[in-house]
């Protein structure tokens, strides 16, 4: 019996030690929010500071056949540039938000679409798939941290 009872207390508070108290529910909402609003200023906005805050300083984005864009001064360039390409736009929309068991990073799956003009003028889309990886950051705002996409190949 009392062996019984120290595995069971044993038991207890490794789960309880496992388990954080992060209320991942809000979590998930307040990402989810995060990059949704993100979205829309890419849309949206020219304003390049507005879209880059929402990558954290050591951020990293692996765009399709293109090197690496590390830290903000790299994403800053990335944005000017790609605001600069005729008819540019890009939207996404992201879900599947998974957790770290600390709740203190996380990743979701997503879809996007770019638009520009080809060389003729005319208008072209682009589909991409991806994935971020985001963490919480001391003040408890979510920054995304790596941001990663392809095309799918045309079916």
């Amino acid at each position: 019996m009392k062996l019984s009872l120290l595995v069971l207390v044993v038991f207890v508070i490794a789960v309880g030690c496992n388990q954080s108290n992060v209320d991942l529910k809000a979590e998930e909402a307040a990402i989810m929010k995060t990059d949704s609003t993100w979205s829309a200023i890419a849309k949206e906005s020219k304003d390049v500071e507005k879209i880059v805050s929402y990558w954290s300083d050591d951020a990293v984005v692996l765009a399709p056949g293109q090197p690496a864009v590390k830290g903000k001064e790299a994403l800053r360039k990335f944005i000017e540039d790609s605001r600069q390409i005729p008819g540019f736009s890009i939207t996404w929309k992201s879900s599947d938000v998974h957790f770290s068991p600390d709740g203190k990073m996380a990743y979701m799956s997503g879809e996007n679409l770019m638009t520009m003009d080809d060389s003729t003028g005319k208008k072209m889309t682009i589909p991409g798939r991806g994935y971020t990886i985001w963490r919480k950051e001391a003040d408890g705002n979510w920054k995304c941290v790596v941001d990663i996409w392809n095309n799918p190949p045309a079916q």
